[in-house]
């Protein structure tokens, strides 16, 4: 992920000092680096703090060194986690600071992600698709996301999927995540810890990404584990790394013996197992498929 900014948002007549950050964000088309034109100048802006960008270089597709990225423009001071390129947590003023993120979709208060697959109505069950369910409403939860120390602020939670969060991945990549039992929000795009970096046991619950390199059940039915072999970097100590839960579970997030080369965002811990090590024992909402066209977010 060296690019850090992975899209602008193009909307042309809008103006940072005046326009509405919703109306931007809700209207505004999604454009990558390569996509850029020129006809685009001085109508792109930052997908987090919404000030406006330009392309480099602006005259040509790449650079003497290949590349082409989007940066802030100058004159414009912001408060932005992309203008930096160490993650950094972010942290309110105020309540009221807390819950306008909130409700303009910038902070998103995880309470857990879901655990059980939903059941569905006892009364005419038919309209009703677990794998839409990507997040309920969860109780009051106090986060310590307050600039000074010693106080807690009283947000609005959810119960999320992983899927919930794959499903608009583009724009979740640049939100702010608060996971149980942290300090900071953080960016969705410095949560993500990709398995190949991976060189030993973690027991602390983390978002994890990989490239399936191969996926088959361990014995002849769907209730067997499914062993979902991930694209690793073997050590001298550990030769693999597996994802691993019931056939039944993964085939309803679309794995199969046919998923090589597809990407899996999952919520758990690095355990040992056996020569090689593994992340098993997810529940139904911690781990989903990265839909083919965000794969570019994670892999440049």
């Amino acid at each position: 992920m060296d690019n850090t900014i992975k899209h602008a948002l193009f909307l042309t007549g809008w103006d940072f000092d005046t326009g509405n950050k919703n109306l931007l964000k809700g209207n505004a088309q999604r454009v990558l680096v390569s996509e850029y034109s020129k006809e685009m100048e001085g109508n792109i802006f930052c997908p987090e703090c919404s000030a406006n960008l330009y392309r480099s270089p602006k005259d040509k597709e790449f650079s003497d060194n290949g590349k082409a990225f989007f940066a802030h423009s100058r004159g414009i001071e912001t408060d932005c986690g992309l203008r930096s390129k160490k993650p950094k947590g972010k942290k309110y003023d105020t309540e009221e600071e807390a819950w306008k993120a909130i409700q303009d979709e910038e902070l998103v208060i995880i309470s857990s992600f879901i655990k059980d697959e939903p059941l569905a109505p006892a009364i005419n069950p038919r309209p009703f698709d677990a794998e839409h369910i990507e997040d309920i409403d969860g109780p009051p939860a106090n986060v310590p996301i307050v600039r000074h120390r010693g106080e807690d602020f009283t947000l609005p939670s959810k119960f999320k999927s992983v899927r919930g969060l794959v499903r608009r991945f583009n724009d979740n990549f640049y939100r702010y995540f608060h996971l149980p039992g942290k300090n900071h929000a953080i960016k969705l795009k410095d949560l993500l810890v990709n398995v190949e970096t991976i060189t030993e046991p973690d027991d602390q619950l983390k978002l994890y990404y990989g490239t399936i390199k191969q996926s088959y059940l361990a014995g002849p039915n769907d209730t067997n584990i499914r062993m979902t072999e991930l694209k690793f970097s073997k050590t001298a100590e550990y030769k693999d790394l597996y994802f691993k839960a019931s056939g039944i579970r993964q085939g309803q997030k679309g794995i199969n013996d046919d998923s090589k080369g597809r990407v899996i965002l999952m919520y758990g811990k690095i355990t040992e197992s056996g020569i090689g090590l593994s992340i098993e024992n997810v529940g139904w909402g911690e781990f989903a498929l990265l839909p083919t066209q965000y794969e570019h977010y994670l892999y440049d």
